[in-house]
């Protein structure tokens, strides 16, 4: 379950902040050029006197994945940002498949609320409160938002599946209220880098096929 892993690793963040890296996580780490089409995706510390490194690991050549944890007294309680690149499975995802997806997850959350209540005697529930399907940053995008409670105390994580080009983004969100989980979420989201080269299409009839228009332009 992503949501407890995240606040077990917030957990630790608190107790290593002092000791933790204010620096930027890559998603990807190479620039794509027209030679070697791809998506470069990266995150800036938005805010260093607020945010720390707590987890920076490879899950894949050129594919990262980092958690961010809020500095003691500089939110409201434990609250962090999780990021992760994967390769998407399509650069142009359909919108009704995304919501058929994005139906899906309220049944995943009773059964990580199931497995929550297992585990912990009925101590930690697990509640859906909304999905579905829009645009960040102009990217495709799957959000979804749930609470966790353990012994009374919630946590809410909000979590966004980006189509970035050719990555797939995963974004989470914990905090102690609804509203913090939400504005932590988009103060990365704000500074999100991306260049982005798309392959070109193969010319009709075996002819040479035009360079694409603006291809070393970053989307930002």
């Amino acid at each position: 379950m992503v949501f407890g892993r995240l606040v077990i690793l917030l957990a630790l963040g608190a107790a290593l902040s002092a000791c933790g890296k204010t620096g930027e996580q890559l998603a990807s780490a190479n620039m794509p050029t027209p030679d070697k089409p791809g998506t470069n995706v990266k995150f800036q510390n938005p805010n260093p006197n607020k945010w720390v490194v707590t987890q920076n690991r490879q899950t894949a050549p050129g594919l990262w994945a980092t958690v961010y944890a809020c500095k003691p007294l500089a939110c409201a309680g434990a609250a962090g940002v999780g990021i992760q690149g994967t390769p998407s499975p399509t650069r142009t995802p359909d919108r009704t498949a995304l919501e058929k997806s994005a139906k899906l997850l309220p049944t995943q959350a009773k059964a990580d609320d199931l497995m929550a209540e297992a585990a912990s005697g009925g101590d930690e529930r697990v509640s859906f409160i909304t999905s579905g399907v829009t645009e960040v940053r102009g990217y495709p995008a799957i959000l979804a938002e749930t609470k966790r409670t353990t012994r009374g105390k919630a946590r809410y994580l909000l979590q966004g599946n980006l189509f970035v080009g050719s990555l797939l983004m995963k974004v989470w969100s914990v905090s102690t209220t609804r509203e913090e989980a939400k504005r932590n979420f988009d103060e990365f989201i704000a500074v999100m880098e991306v260049v982005d080269i798309e392959a070109p299409l193969p010319a009709a009839n075996g002819g040479a096929s035009a360079p694409p228009q603006n291809a070393m332009a970053p989307r930002f």
